[in-house]
């Protein structure tokens, strides 16, 4: 039987998370629940954002679900 990983909360935390989780199984099954609609931002960049030096909120944005999912071989829920 193959391990299942839940992970809650995404973004830079959850995220490192299931990345480490994977290199280290690659056969367990990682479910990552997520209240908000990104699972990967620039936490870095959001002093600029709040500022208005970065304008649009999407360049913070540095992997989407759908990406994350391909790349990473995880199956999105909800």
């Amino acid at each position: 039987m193959n391990k299942r990983i839940l992970i809650i909360g995404g973004v830079a935390g959850g995220a490192s998370v299931a990345a480490r989780a994977r290199r280290l199984d690659a056969g367990a099954e990682i479910i990552m629940f997520e209240r908000g609609p990104h699972v990967s931002f620039s936490n870095c960049s959001l002093p600029y954002y709040l500022s208005g030096v970065v304008g649009n909120s999407d360049a913070l944005l540095m992997m989407s679900p759908e990406k994350f999912q391909k790349v990473l071989r995880y199956r999105r829920t909800g």
